[in-house]
């Protein structure tokens, strides 16, 4: 079954290559001004950055398919170009921001807690880094130290009552090493007594200039996989690192009138 699967660079990147027709396509519906906005996207620079950014994605997910004991399965891409809202621009500086989003699933049978230390040790993303610290909380939310705390309280805290389910999380702060591939990363997996982690759909987004690569047989394979491995891995990532970073390329507001 593993051979017939798509190499994770050669799905990824042949996803992407197909993006410039359907983005000419979606500026036929666009009034003139979000033509030349978006020309702006695929200027050499942009090409440049998007090409950048692509190859962070591709390490990222490379990085978690190699750890000894983790299966990838198949991943999905979606290339945004979005109109920023104050979270990601609070002074109303830009009016388009590209942002390279993708989730990737991936197939083990290990328990969690030796899952966790795997992970831990190929240094796949800094997990917790940057998340908001609570005094009350002996690790960073997100950190596999907080996961693996999880699996050694038996899910409960000292009082008894559940805690919430683990997840590692990478907010991927700029200059941390590594962080821009896992800007906004997410990991979840199958647990016992949970909801299994969703499986791959056709998405829709609210701009007209997302450009989503969806495999049509990605849900198949993610099942399959489950049945053969046991245990999903589902990472997402967002691909925004707020208002220092909020996309891979940004078109400032007003740039038709310095002649840009």
């Amino acid at each position: 079954m593993a051979g017939d699967r798509t190499t994770t660079a050669e799905f990824l990147l042949g996803t992407l290559l197909a993006v410039p027709g359907r983005v000419a396509d979606a500026t036929v519906r666009r009034p003139p001004p979000y033509r030349r906005v978006l020309a702006r996207t695929r200027t050499p620079e942009a090409e440049a950055a998007r090409a950048a950014e692509r190859a962070l994605v591709e390490g990222l997910v490379e990085r978690l398919g190699a750890v000894d004991g983790i299966t990838f399965v198949v991943a999905q891409v979606d290339d945004r170009r979005v109109t920023p809202g104050p979270g990601l621009d609070p002074g109303r500086r830009l009016e388009l921001v590209c942002q390279l989003a993708a989730t990737a699933y991936f197939a083990t049978a290990l328990d969690p807690p030796e899952l966790l230390r795997r992970i831990d040790a190929a240094a796949v993303a800094d997990w917790g880094t940057g998340a908001h610290a609570d005094p009350r909380l002996p690790h960073p939310p997100g950190s596999v130290a907080a996961a693996l705390a999880y699996y050694r309280d038996g899910g409960r805290r000292p009082d008894g009552s559940p805690r919430e389910h683990p997840a590692l999380s990478s907010p991927g702060a700029p200059g941390a090493p590594g962080a821009l591939g896992a800007l906004g990363a997410r990991l979840t997996w199958d647990e016992p007594g949970r909801t299994p982690v969703a499986e791959p759909s056709p998405t829709m987004f609210n701009s007209s200039f997302a450009q989503y690569a969806d495999d049509p047989a990605a849900a198949e394979a993610v099942r399959a996989a489950r049945a053969e491995h046991g245990r999903i891995l589902r990472l997402d990532r967002s691909g925004a690192g707020g208002p220092q970073r909020p996309g891979y390329f940004t078109v400032p507001r007003g740039w038709r009138r310095r002649g840009h």
